[in-house]
């Protein structure tokens, strides 16, 4: 049971996917990154293996839906890829994340994503070794924010 709520956590915390930078691994003269997701109101939905692990609403802003491309990352961690591609409707990255007391965790995520909807497959170990496996699954529901979303 106490590696079940780990792990949700742990999706959880991946689930400011698109809410702060990541380091980018793509040279200086590349172009602006193509159209990934569009903003709006999202459902995100996790599972850990085949458990439900929670789910949630978040408004994504046009900032928040261009930083999709620069891959999983919240603000309680550095992240680092070595690996970053998020063209053509798939997701690939492989990197690490690293929490405020310079602990390092490796990371892999791979998916698919439209405009309106994307899922991830996420690996990873956590600082003490534990190899979690899950699924972030979200889709676009509006165009538009509930006025206490848009808010935030």
């Amino acid at each position: 049971m106490r590696s079940t709520a780990l792990a949700a956590s742990v999706l959880a915390l991946a689930a400011a996917l698109p809410l702060t930078a990541a380091s980018q691994t793509r040279p200086a003269t590349a172009a602006a990154p193509a159209r990934t997701i569009l903003p709006g109101h999202w459902v995100y939905d996790y599972r850990v293996g085949p458990i439900p692990a929670g789910s949630e609403t978040k408004c994504l802003k046009p900032a928040d839906a261009e930083q999709f491309s620069r891959g999983i990352c919240t603000r309680k961690y550095r992240c680092d890829y070595t690996t970053n591609v998020v063209s053509n409707g798939k997701i690939k990255l492989k990197g690490t994340w690293t929490d405020k007391k310079d602990r390092v965790a490796p990371v892999t995520a791979d998916g698919s994503y439209t405009p309106e909807s994307f899922t991830l497959n996420i690996h990873m170990k956590t600082i003490n070794g534990l190899s979690l496996a899950g699924v972030m699954s979200a889709k676009r529901v509006a165009a538009e924010c509930p006025a206490e979303q848009a808010a935030k």
